[in-house]
């Protein structure tokens, strides 16, 4: 059974900031607590978090606990061929069912029949990342899925739904490999800004960071110099901390914690000494 935990919640809504009680579901199993989230309400995704954390000044439970977002990032090929990297906000490709489906068939095979499972190198070494089809990613870029904003139409874009994708050509040799980078260079990453919603979003919440902690630099990481990109695939991200916002090795067969809140529970915060700068 899944550990849940209440946690108090600070969310924008408009300009509106919303407060409540989120709760956490924690288990061994990233597909049955999943599930079971996606039963309580809505799954935050990482521009929510960010949110979350800056609105709270990061004086919660948010900071010490590393928690799984919502947030998918595809990697795959376009119709033409060309390689892709897709962020998803919101419900895309990563359903529970599909988890669990090639969890399993790891579990059977463990780990020996190529092309099923989770991914792996060619040297055999697990990558664990859910493997996925062509056409589901073609669906994903169609926009059969959530609405597909290109990454040039994203960052002009002010006001963005909930359940959003964001695209752009996959080039491995202009991206930033994993390392300790300031907080300034990462708000020029598109991959960064993608993942966070916005600069808008990632903003604040490096500023309040280097603000509240005194930090220049936080880890980032991600595992897009080892995989495939021939090889459709896609991972949730998660948040480690104020050290490491942008966490992007999840193995999709281990643990994971989701945070979900009832948004017709949430009301509106009156006292001001919460603000944010837009």
């Amino acid at each position: 059974m899944p550990v849940i935990q209440d946690h108090q919640l600070f969310l924008l809504e408009g300009n509106t900031i919303k407060q409540g009680i989120a709760k956490s579901f924690y288990g061994q199993n990233a597909h049955v607590v999943l599930q079971e989230a996606q039963d309580y309400g809505d799954v935050i995704t990482l521009p929510e978090f960010l949110q979350a954390l800056y609105l709270s000044s990061f004086e919660d439970s948010l900071t010490r606990i590393p928690f799984t977002v919502q947030t998918e990032e595809i990697i795959g090929r376009s119709k033409a061929g060309n390689e892709v990297a897709i962020v998803v906000h919101g419900l895309g490709l990563l359903t529970s069912q599909r988890i669990h489906q090639r969890i399993r068939i790891e579990e059977l095979t463990e780990g020996k029949v190529p092309d099923h499972g989770l991914t792996r190198t060619a040297s055999g070494r697990g990558q664990f990342a859910l493997p996925l089809q062509d056409d589901e990613v073609y669906a994903l870029l169609d926009g059969y899925v959530v609405p597909v904003f290109s990454y040039s139409e994203f960052i002009g874009i002010s006001r963005l739904p909930r359940d959003y994708a964001v695209v752009r050509d996959l080039d491995l040799q202009k991206e930033i490999p994993s390392g300790n980078y300031s907080l300034n260079l990462l708000q020029e990453i598109p991959r960064v800004i993608a993942l966070a919603g916005g600069v808008d979003n990632l903003k604040p919440c490096l500023d309040l960071l280097a603000l509240h902690y005194g930090q220049e630099e936080i880890r980032y990481s991600h595992h897009l110099h080892d995989i495939d990109p021939r090889q459709p695939q896609g991972r949730f991200l998660e948040v480690h901390g104020t050290g490491d916002l942008f966490y992007g090795e999840m193995e999709m067969d281990g643990p994971a914690r989701f945070l979900a809140v009832k948004r017709g529970d949430l009301e509106e915060k009156i006292d001001k000494a919460v603000t944010v700068e837009m």
